[in-house]
């Protein structure tokens, strides 16, 4: 796959880059509204800077383009790269409403291109395995999961300035951090009913800098999240609560993690024990490397789980969030949402 990288904006950049070019992808372009970042990640993964977006579009060696530009650009960028006919792998959130998802999947299944949302939380091992478990009733019905995301970078600033810029994020933590949480709560627990959602900022960094929401499911699950970026390190922990046993995951992608279960429908986990790293480490592609196999190997035009059903889920479920801060009230998930 040749591909242009549109903008090195997002912290994730450098670990999709180093993941594609081990695909043997290779980079024709970088393209960035600031030349300097632009002109650095062009001499570190091939390519060229081309300030010129169109001209990188009009290209037709260009076959793909690899979208790590500001939240709010995505729907112009993504909309005209559509129209040249790229392949397109995002960045997530896919954009900040609803109706711009609908915009660009209609532009992109009318222009016949491929198209992947990168929500490596549904990528990872150890999630996978959870929901392999949940298909076979190891814990019962699930009832009520908690979901919990947080890192210090208010506080401690380890990010760029303008990770606190919702001109270019379209919002703080819960869209951030909070984008993992709701790629996985609607994977484990089906389809949103109604969301309430605090949250506040306390350093004045701009942005909502902790949040609390509470998700009700058709299912009649409750699920909670919780992100915050005022905490110390990465950290990560889910919980999973069932009729018959409940599921336990300590620790984040970046280090050892620890799954516990305690199930009445498993022989040896009637009282919680971990559960051996053999059955939950399994190595599965990220969501760039499985975009690239689709571009090179394969005749459909997108991978479920990564496709525009759950891009607007999760677009969805961040308005929503935000609506319920805003107003002080629960948000029906089908309901439009007041401008």
């Amino acid at each position: 796959m040749k591909f242009a990288l549109v903008s090195a904006w997002h912290v994730h950049t450098h670990k999709f880059m180093q993941k594609a070019l081990a695909k043997d992808a290779e980079c024709l372009y970088v393209w960035d509204i600031e030349k300097e970042r632009g002109e650095q990640f062009a001499q570190q993964y091939g390519g060229r800077y081309e300030a010129d977006y169109q001209k990188i579009l009009q290209d037709p060696c260009v076959e793909a383009v690899v979208i790590e530009a500001p939240t709010s650009m995505h729907k112009e960028l993504i909309l005209l790269a559509a129209q040249s006919r790229k392949h397109i792998f995002s960045e997530k959130p896919l954009a900040l409403t609803t109706a711009d998802c609908i915009d660009i999947q209609e532009a992109v299944e009318k222009n016949g291109v491929k198209f992947v949302l990168s929500l490596e939380a549904l990528a990872h091992p150890v999630y996978q395995n959870i929901g392999s478990l949940l298909k076979e009733g190891v814990i019962g019905d699930v009832t009520s999961i908690y979901f919990r995301r947080s890192h210090g970078a208010v506080v401690h600033q380890h990010l760029p300035k303008y990770w606190f810029d919702k001109e270019q994020t379209g919002g703080g933590v819960t869209l951030d951090l909070g984008c993992h949480g709701l790629t996985l709560l609607p994977y484990f627990a089906g389809e949103p009913k109604n969301i309430t959602c605090v949250m506040n900022e306390l350093y004045h960094s701009g942005i909502d800098e902790h949040s609390s929401t509470v998700i009700e499911f058709e299912s009649g699950v409750i699920a909670t999240m919780h992100v915050s970026m005022i905490g110390t390190s990465l950290d990560n922990y889910l919980e999973l609560v069932g009729t018959q046993g409940i599921i336990q995951v300590i620790g984040n992608e970046y280090e050892e993690q620890f799954v516990f279960l305690q199930s009445n429908q498993r022989t040896g986990y009637e009282k919680k024990r971990l559960l051996p790293l053999e059955e939950v480490r399994e190595e599965n592609p990220y969501p760039i490397e499985r975009f690239i196999d689709l571009v090179d190997h394969s005749l459909e035009r997108t991978i479920a789980d990564y496709d525009f059903t759950v891009a607007k889920r999760v677009t969805r479920l961040i308005e929503c969030a935000y609506a319920s801060a805003k107003t002080g009230q629960t948000i029906r998930y089908n309901t439009p949402i007041a401008k």
